[in-house]
């Protein structure tokens, strides 16, 4: 029994001591005040770790310059201190090469141990960013408010140590503020685990605007400022919709869920997938019903968006999904169903790049927003091909939703959902055949569902577009300063009058426009002094291209099939 006394001593003691030595790394915002028109304000953080042991010259800090295509506080942050129990640190820093996506790393001068209190401030700017489009990530002000993402303004420690995470806020600037994040409202602690958490969390301090006004279960919704529509009724849409995906998914408990909506300048309408969490935006103008179809997809995310297999995997799952769930949960109609269909059919078998290969897709994501689509559309076109194989190759008994149910699961139990894992699966189903159709579209070839692949209401037939065409060459329009070259004479956008060194600026959703094939392209021109506005419809010949229609006599009820 002395034996036995001593052992649990002895465990008691090293679980105290590894209590002991967990770092810590806490993160304190402090908005600064803000009038309810503000376009312009700052976020002061604080930073506190414990356990640092870090040599002079090697980098203790990190923050992205640019993250998808979305330029961060790293090069504008203010008054950077850094102290430990020696006093003050002296910090330098080095960026990476520049690339699409690269990161600033700070250096102290000296050596540092122990505590380490790290203070900065993060100015806000309302002005659309130059880059042009991305994520809406970056911080911005809203109605007394701001809200941003931490990949934009939260510098995190370097390297892959666990610490237990928590954050706080200081609202004492911003009277009857309220604050809240994808882990929760207030301060909350995270627990043990990476730092680089806090770059896939939404942040939102204000006046906050909330539905339901008491949540009840794991959704909620909060925004700030006055959408140019009532949030309330499509984010009941929206609760609904997570609740019969929770079932769908079989989820065995009910995950948190928080939309966060706010004003994008440049992007409206699109949005984020995030930590417990979709970040989703609207324009001047505009309605909630517009929002369902981004809603539906991202919030697919929370569930697909498993670890290894690629994008092609998680976009083209989420595009196959968005507007088939909401109809087999009754909450759209089956010619909503069709028109998102043919949206997605319209934009991928028009696209003169449909050919590009997977592997050609990452370097070239921001170049030329017809590749960038490219995921979504062969992605959720590659999906409706194999369901509708696996339906006929078991005889209507299993589908492509049990592939994706099982690759879910897998990622529940911790097992790999690597794309060889996805292959096994195909395997089981198909065979060899199932191996080609996806060495087929990883290759680019064409995916073209069968006549019935989107279900019996439904059937293949053609139609014709005039196909996508900026009519300059595609990047032109990456990087800060946009500067047209390669104009294609005879183009629709010489004929508007563009010129080649012309300086533009745009807040158009280039994905969005390539969709539509009525929507004008506004371009924003900076010619020998003056700026002007050119306008144009970016298309050039008419191609023939894959669409669905509704099969006479087939009744709605079995349109949603395989709820």
């Amino acid at each position: 029994m002395r034996m036995c006394f001593a052992a649990a001593l002895l465990a008691t003691v090293s679980l105290a001591s590894v209590a002991q030595a967990q770092a810590r790394f806490e993160v304190v915002l402090a908005p600064g005040p803000l009038a309810a028109d503000a376009e312009q304000g700052h976020l002061d953080v604080t930073l506190k770790l414990s356990g640092v042991d870090a040599p002079a010259g090697r980098p203790v800090l990190t923050l992205p310059v640019v993250i998808a295509n979305t330029a961060t506080v790293a090069t504008t942050l203010q008054n950077l201190r850094a102290t430990d129990a020696a006093g003050e640190v002296p910090l330098t820093f080095k960026d990476d090469p520049v690339a699409i996506a690269y990161a600033r790393h700070w250096i102290p001068g000296r050596a540092v141990k122990g505590d380490l209190t790290v203070s900065y401030r993060a100015p806000i700017d309302n002005t659309p960013p130059k880059r042009g489009s991305g994520p809406p990530y970056q911080l911005r002000t809203e109605g007394g408010g701001l809200s941003g993402v931490g990949n934009t303004f939260i510098l995190i420690p370097e390297g892959k140590q666990a610490y237990d995470v928590s954050l706080r806020w200081d609202l004492k600037q911003l009277p009857g503020a309220a604050a809240t994040s994808s882990y929760g409202d207030g301060d909350v602690s995270l627990g043990v685990g990476p730092a680089g958490r806090l770059m896939s969390t939404v942040f939102m301090a204000g006046p906050m605007h909330r539905y339901p006004q008491v949540p009840k279960g794991g959704f909620s919704a909060v925004w700030l400022g006055t959408p140019p529509f009532e949030p309330g009724p499509v984010m009941d849409w929206t609760q609904q919709l997570h609740s019969w995906m929770i079932k769908f998914f079989r989820d065995p408990s009910e995950p948190p869920y928080r939309v966060f909506l706010r004003y994008n300048p440049i992007n409206a309408g699109g949005g984020a997938a995030l930590t417990n969490s979709f970040l989703t935006t609207y324009g001047k103008t505009g309605s909630g019903e517009a929002l369902k179809g981004t809603l539906a997809h991202e919030m697919i995310h929370t569930w697909t968006a498993v670890d290894g297999p690629g994008q092609w995997f998680g976009e083209g799952n989420a595009v196959f999904y968005q507007a088939l769930l909401p109809m087999r949960a009754g909450l759209i109609t089956p010619d909503d169903y069709l028109a998102d269909i043919n949206e997605t059919a319209r934009r991928y078998y028009s696209n003169p790049l449909n050919d590009t290969p997977n592997d050609q897709i990452a370097p070239r994501f921001w170049e030329d927003t017809r590749v960038r689509v490219l995921p979504y559309d062969r992605g959720a076109m590659y999906f409706a091909v194999l369901d509708g194989q696996i339906r006929k190759a078991s005889g209507g008994k299993r589908s492509v939703d049990d592939l994706v149910l099982e690759m879910v699961e897998r990622e529940r139990r911790g097992q790999t959902t690597g794309e060889a894992d996805w292959l096994a699966l195909l395997d089981k189903e198909l065979g060899a055949a199932g191996a080609k159709i996806h060495a087929d579209m990883l290759k680019g070839a064409l995916m073209l569902p069968e006549a019935d692949g989107f279900g019996p209401c439904f059937t293949r037939t053609t139609g014709k577009v005039r196909r996508f065409e900026l009519g300059f060459e595609p990047k032109s329009l990456v990087g800060d300063v946009k500067t047209i070259r390669d104009l294609q004479p005879g183009s629709e956008a010489a004929k508007a009058g563009l010129r080649n060194g012309d300086v533009v600026t745009y807040s158009q959703a280039l994905d969005g426009v390539q969709g539509d094939p009525d929507r004008q392209l506004i371009l924003q021109i900076t010619r020998d002094g003056k700026t002007f506005p050119i306008s144009y419809l970016p298309r050039a010949d008419e191609v023939e291209i894959y669409q669905w229609k509704r099969v006479p006599g087939v009744p709605d009820t079995a349109c949603g099939r395989g709820a």
